[in-house]
């Protein structure tokens, strides 16, 4: 029998993988790595936002595209042989993993340029812009990372 601690390991690739189809699907591989380790800079720099994958995604509208009811993304699931699904699994898991590179070293906030920019980023520190999304490191942590 699997135990608890593995379950709550498997759900949190799978909702972090939804998070970056939702969040950035059609987007190049790099940029889909950013949005996953803005969730991971969150995780490893525990606070308000949460302290695990689970926690920090599912902040009330921290990932809109999973908690905003107002978002049309709510309702989306990808399609089981969807490429884009498939490459955000292998993401989730490199990530997860730490057997790839973070392309947006202190970044853990990010927006799509569609919407225009935030309140929040007049005061954060612009990390990268990859294709559609910009980085953000909201919480000026970024001399901390390893």
């Amino acid at each position: 029998m699997t135990d608890i601690a593995e379950l709550k390991n498997r759900a949190a690739f799978g909702l972090m993988a939804l998070t970056l189809w939702r969040e950035a699907r059609g987007e190049s591989a790099e940029c889909v790595t950013g949005v996953a380790f803005c969730i991971l800079n969150r995780v490893l720099r525990k606070s308000w936002w949460g302290n695990s994958i689970y926690s920090v995604i599912t902040k009330k509208w921290q990932f809109s595209s999973l908690t905003d009811p107002r978002d049309k993304q709510l309702a989306l699931y990808p399609s089981e042989g969807s490429l884009d699904w498939q490459r955000c699994l292998m993401i989730a898991d490199k990530v997860i993993n730490r057997e790839i590179e973070n392309p947006v070293p202190g970044a853990d906030s990010y927006f799509d340029i569609s919407i225009g920019d935030p309140k929040w980023t007049k005061d954060a520190r612009f990390v990268k812009q990859i294709g559609r999304i910009k980085f953000y490191d909201v919480d000026h942590d970024y001399e901390k990372e390893e």
